[in-house]
């Protein structure tokens, strides 16, 4: 969990003041071979992609440049560090 200050910025035409972000990140792992489940009503938007992707995929500007990009960056050094699990 991060804490990220965020400047005053414009979102969809609007000033936005500067605020904090709680952010939360996730690294889930799953078996591509299994079917995705969504419920429309709750996950519509769910899928699956590449890292790169999933940057690309982002609304936000300020995040996609500072914070999403970075945390790809440093995955495979993280990923590297974690214990190897046996199948």
């Amino acid at each position: 969990m991060e804490i990220l200050a965020v400047n005053g910025h414009e979102k969809r035409g609007r000033y936005v003041p500067g605020h904090l972000h709680l952010n939360v990140t996730f690294l889930p792992e799953a078996d591509l071979a299994e079917p995705l489940r969504c419920r429309p009503d709750e996950n519509s938007q769910v899928c699956w992609f590449p890292l790169e992707e999933a940057v690309e995929a982002s609304r936000e500007a300020w995040f996609r440049e500072r914070v999403y990009r970075k945390l790809n960056e440093k995955l495979p050094a993280f990923l590297a560090g974690l214990p190897r699990r046996e199948s």
